[in-house]
């Protein structure tokens, strides 16, 4: 029988993470330590040599970077539509108007040319994906934007990466950081700024002090998030049909709300949640500072299940030169991706979907958002061909071959 491979549930975790989960669920006293928070701003500072500012989340982060940069109503800020609402909503939250740029087919990064159809006198801010861990074209971006334009790099998909040797995070003005439980370094959720300019970092700092705390009950449900999918997992399939232990944990913890939302229903409605921005939470500090330990040895990881595609599928995503990417996830484009993602579940195995719809939102939310239909046409066909196959550390090169095998009939 083969295994079980989720793309999303947990995907980084290790025994030792779920033991200091569970020390911290047992020592509160070590949970609330603001020594966990410094701890991990302390790394990342070293990581990057860059001064690091933790929030509650990556769009906390974002929004923050944005006041602190001085962003003020008529300040454009140039966005991918091949991205999630989240950023989108941190830049209309901070007053600034959003403007989508189309991707391209092949890197699922900025489609240069749109994107310097986009640029004009209001563009203040660009945030800059680099989609899937694969580096954008930093300096090529930097000469269509300008010299006066804020970039601000989102590693959400590539922490790790880097352009000749230069870690993405420190090419721009600033980057963010999120700790979400399918990111590159997992503290269930949690997020941060990383700055080079000392007197924003400053601004940065003082704004963050001046925050209300994470909710401890957020705080105290998150830690049971990756213990809670170590049970499931192995046991996911074990049943009949779709009556399976695991399905039934799965709706077990969503009664107790274990998984937590990580998007409020109020951000469907580009609302912002009243408990937004807030400090990060020291313990999931401590648990996302245990992932960053790991992090070179998850990206190498993740590096040779990419390659593994790239042989079995014949489809190399192109990389612009010196680039070292990590391929958080491999995406390709799909004919009937409904159809794929059902076969790849009937083997036990489910693929993800980023970015399965403009923004990963609604229908209804597009308007809200500022997203007009047709303006990124590349970005509304990939949304509907695209899936993204796992390559973290639970999936090994025979599992990848597998994986491949089953996905190669159908690639456009």
């Amino acid at each position: 029988m083969s295994k079980s491979i989720f793309i999303a549930a947990s995907p980084n975790t290790e025994p030792d993470d779920l033991e200091l989960s569970w020390k911290l669920i047992k020592n509160k006293k070590q949970a609330d330590s603001l020594a966990n928070v410094e701890a991990l701003e302390l790394k990342l500072g070293e990581y990057f040599t860059r001064p690091a500012i933790c929030f509650d989340s990556a769009r906390s982060s974002f929004y923050s970077l944005l006041k602190a940069f001085g962003a003020k109503e008529g300040d454009e800020v140039l966005l991918p539509a091949f991205s999630c609402m989240v950023v989108a909503n941190a830049a209309i939250w901070a007053g600034v108007k959003p403007v989508y740029v189309d991707c391209d087919r092949e890197h699922f990064g900025y489609d240069l040319a749109n994107l310097r159809n986009k640029v004009t006198a209001a563009t203040k801010f660009i945030m800059v994906q680099h989609s899937f861990g694969s580096p954008e074209d930093m300096a090529q971006i930097r000469e269509i934007v300008g010299p006066e334009v804020i970039i601000i790099e989102d590693l959400a998909h590539a922490l790790g990466a880097s352009i000749a040797g230069e870690k993405l995070g420190t090419l721009g003005d600033a980057a963010i950081i999120t700790f979400g439980i399918e990111k590159v370094i997992s503290g269930v959720r949690g997020g941060s700024a990383i700055v080079k300019d000392a007197t924003i970092a400053k601004k940065l700092q003082d704004f963050r002090n001046s925050l209300p705390d994470f909710p401890k009950q957020k705080a105290r449900l998150a830690l049971w998030n990756p213990i809670f999918w170590s049970i499931i997992n192995p046991v996911y399939y074990l049943g009949i049909g779709k009556m399976t232990l695991g399905r039934l944990f799965v709706w077990l913890g969503h009664k107790l709300n274990i998984f937590g939302n990580m998007i409020e229903d109020c951000e469907y409605d580009v609302c912002k949640p009243e408990w937004l921005p807030a400090k990060p939470s020291p313990a999931l500090c401590l648990l996302a500072l245990n992932q960053l330990q790991k992090l070179a040895r998850f990206n190498n990881i993740r590096r040779c299940n990419a390659s593994v595609y790239q042989d079995e599928l014949g489809r190399v995503i192109p990389q612009i030169p010196n680039a070292k990417p990590i391929f958080l996830r491999f995406p390709v484009l799909v004919d009937n991706k409904v159809k794929v993602l059902q076969i790849l579940k009937n083997n036990r195995i489910v693929a993800g979907d980023w970015y399965k719809s403009i923004l990963f939102a609604p229908a209804k939310s597009l308007k809200k958002l500022g997203y007009i239909k047709g303006s990124c046409p590349n970005a509304e066909y990939c949304s509907a061909q695209i899936i993204n196959l796992p390559t973290h550390i639970h999936v090994s090169d025979i599992d990848a071959k597998r994986i491949a095998k089953l996905v190669k009939p159908f690639l456009l």
